[in-house]
């Protein structure tokens, strides 16, 4: 960049010119911005309660300060000229103080473009972090072929699900042809189970004389003996006839339920 050597035995000419060169020279260091980029908070700006903190910003090319202060949705560039009298008497602007800020005006920029700057001496690390373009072409070549791959789960398989029916994970729904039942395996040699998806059985019974165990009751009969008659009588006793005991029970049917607890069956449907 350019120098001066002010430095001179004999005096120096400080004329307004060498001013004007000296902030040409300085004007370089606009370049530096562009390291991080357009848009780019290179210091401060960190929230702070319900605000932002001063920093440093880089808008096209101008490193400028910024005031912090509540954040709204753009940043505009606000410029305050100062003027100074001349010899003449004359007032002219001569200090041109610019800052950005948040607010509107013709030109504004969205806060949300403005980034922070990555220091480079965290560059080798980061990039020491990051994987190489051909280990991630791997990494999606693998996911590609799971992907093309079937389930590991079968469609139709039933599960048990003690959670309520609306947390029912992905790709299942309710069973509800076991709403009420529980399965029983298929059996190919017994007639009363060689059908898949039949469905049968009862929650009671009700006793059938068939079915009742074999049993009898005690009762007072008459005992043999000796009888006694007169000429005109018959005989006292006559042959026997059929006769019933008191009748008992209720017909009424009785759990055949064995202990349970309530859940959900459902179903993988891919």
């Amino acid at each position: 960049m350019n120098r001066f050597n002010f430095n001179q035995s004999v005096g120096f000419p400080f004329e307004t010119d060498i001013l004007a060169d000296m902030q040409t020279a300085y004007e370089l260091f606009k370049a530096f911005g562009w390291i991080v980029g357009n848009f780019s908070i290179i210091q401060g700006c960190e929230a702070n309660g319900n605000g932002i903190s001063d920093g440093v910003v880089f808008i096209n090319g101008e490193p400028l300060p910024f005031k912090g202060g509540v954040p709204t949705t753009n940043v505009i560039i606000v410029e305050t000229k100062q003027s100074l009298e001349f010899e003449d008497g004359n007032s002219h602007e001569v200090k041109f103080i610019r800052h950005a800020q948040f607010g509107s005006a013709t030109t504004q920029y969205p806060w949300a473009d403005f980034k922070r700057g990555f220091e480079t001496k965290n560059i080798p690390k980061a990039l020491a972090e990051k994987a190489t373009q051909t280990a991630l072409d791997s990494l999606i070549s693998r996911i590609a072929i799971l992907e093309a791959k079937p389930s590991n789960i079968p469609l139709g398989l039933i599960a048990i699900w003690g959670r309520p029916l609306a947390e029912i994970p992905a790709g299942w729904e309710e069973y509800v042809n076991l709403r009420g039942r529980m399965p029983v395996g298929l059996n190919p040699d017994d007639p009363d189970f060689a059908n898949l998806g039949s469905a049968n059985g009862s929650k009671s019974k009700t006793l059938s004389i068939g079915e009742l165990p074999s049993h009898f009751f005690k009762y007072m009969k008459a005992k043999a003996g000796r009888g006694y008659r007169t000429a005109s009588d018959d005989f006292p006793f006559q042959q026997f006839e059929e006769a019933n005991t008191n009748t008992i029970g209720g017909d009424q049917p009785f759990s055949i339920m064995n202990p349970y607890r309530i859940v959900h069956f459902i179903i993988y449907k891919g």
